[in-house]
């Protein structure tokens, strides 16, 4: 199912294969995405952004996916961020969640489930 237009997916991660093909599969479910290939880069853009999802990556030089909500959070952005991560375990997950993010998906990517975490984030985020 498609997603209609104007929703903006912003996608940070330093594998250039990984934020290729998810913004190629991103642009395939209908949503505007825009990528970026660290998160200082986005960090820059962010206030000058359409307000719009959060996907990034957890592991990323310089900062991570936590630093990267943190200092979302501390510019007052309150949107949504699924984080996408090769690492498992309670602690990643228990950090997600005090550090608010919308979910947690582990690699390799589940297309639908994707989806389905994007249209659940948007719907929360839209309320």
């Amino acid at each position: 199912m498609a997603a209609p237009g104007g929703r903006y997916v912003y996608v940070i991660d330093d594998d250039k294969g990984v934020l290729d093909s998810t913004a190629f599969l991103l642009s395939a479910l209908g949503y505007d995405c825009v990528s970026f290939a660290e998160a200082g880069a986005f960090l820059d853009a962010a206030e000058a952004l359409a307000p719009g999802c959060v996907l990034t990556d957890l592991r990323m030089p310089r900062i991570d996916g936590f630093e990267l909500a943190g200092a979302l959070r501390e510019r007052g952005i309150r949107w949504p961020i699924v984080m996408i991560t090769s690492e498992a375990g309670s602690h990643v997950d228990r950090r997600a969640g005090r550090l608010g993010f919308a979910a947690l998906l582990h690699k390799p990517i589940d297309a639908d489930l994707l989806a389905d975490l994007l249209t659940q984030a948007f719907a929360a985020f839209e309320r």
